[in-house]
């Protein structure tokens, strides 16, 4: 092996070290930046933006929602979204999650405008279900409805928005918080508003508290609960007590579709049954139930279509 040769060879050699080595720095830093951005709770994946709009809520807070349109004539009926426990965006990558892309996916065939409602990230949050329930920042009972009821009047101030035909939906947290922000005695509600939500429905809210703190309870208007038999995170006996209650005081119908074997977060598109801890260490079931996710989505069309033709 000549000079020549023995020299090339250590060329290549170091060049590959050097490949190797620029390979690795920009390895670490895309690693640190994804990093940085899972622990940025104002980090909001670039896929979003255009459809991110500020609402100012009830509480004078500015929240943000996920703006989308379906493609037809104007004014729309609309839906907004309320999103559980634990946000409404994935937690590393700042991407809406599968269970609200389903639904907003639903409702725009429908040909219903959709806004989906943010009401953690600029309060400084990604999740709460970790908090224990006596010490959580953002309530359902609290400020929650205010968010809803600013969006509401976001929503009606806008052309391509039938004004008369908004709906309120919520899963989980936002479940609950739905079933407060129709409350006949709601202190959110706005007195200036020109029409209240049409309809509302909710899947799978926990009820223990509500019927605590609001004995008397009746809805405004009409809401239509979806529950799981196999739910004990947030257990549909309260809340089918809750609406026996307050239809037989009076107000506004409320009713309940109950599915058999279904637990939390049965309607998700692809969620693996498990169990996971949850705040004060509870261990609880959750994931996709097929049958019952495909006649929700049956009920849930149905009765969105009732609303907005009555």
């Amino acid at each position: 092996m000549n000079s020549e040769t023995i020299r090339k060879m250590s060329f290549e050699r170091s060049a590959r070290i050097k490949r190797a080595f620029i390979i690795l720095i920009f390895a670490a830093t895309l690693t640190s930046f994804i990093q940085a951005c899972a622990n940025n709770v104002d980090y909001i994946d670039k896929s979003l933006l255009p459809y991110r709009v500020a609402i100012k809520s009830g509480d004078d807070t500015v929240i943000s929602g996920y703006l989308y349109r379906p493609e037809r004539a104007d004014p729309a009926p609309a839906v907004l979204m309320l999103h559980g426990c634990s946000g409404m965006l994935t937690r590393k990558y700042r991407r809406l999650k599968s269970r609200e892309k389903a639904w907003r996916e639903i409702f725009l065939a429908e040909g219903y405008v959709v806004l989906l409602l943010d009401s953690f990230t600029t309060r400084g949050y990604k999740t709460i279900c970790n908090i224990s329930l006596s010490k959580r920042p953002i309530e359902a009972h609290r400020e929650r409805p205010h968010d809803a009821y600013g969006a509401l009047r976001w929503l009606q101030t806008h052309s391509f928005v039938d004004p008369e035909k908004i709906a309120l939906g919520g899963w989980s947290n936002g479940a609950m918080t739905m079933l407060w922000t129709v409350y006949s005695n709601a202190p959110q509600r706005l007195e200036t508003l020109p029409h209240d939500f049409r309809v509302a429905f909710g899947f799978y809210p926990g009820c223990i508290t509500l019927r605590k703190k609001a004995k008397n309870y009746t809805a405004a208007i009409p809401t239509l609960l979806q529950l799981g038999t196999d739910d004990n995170w947030t257990w549909p006996k309260p809340c089918q007590s809750l609406v026996e209650e307050a239809n037989a005081r009076g107000g506004a119908t409320m009713t309940v579709d109950l599915y058999e074997g279904a637990a939390h977060s049965f309607d998700h598109p692809g969620s693996k049954r498990r169990t996971i801890a949850v705040s004060n260490n509870r261990r609880v079931r959750l994931g996709t139930h097929r049958k019952a996710r495909k006649q929700a989505i049956d009920q849930i069309r149905a009765y969105l279509k009732r609303g907005f033709s009555n």
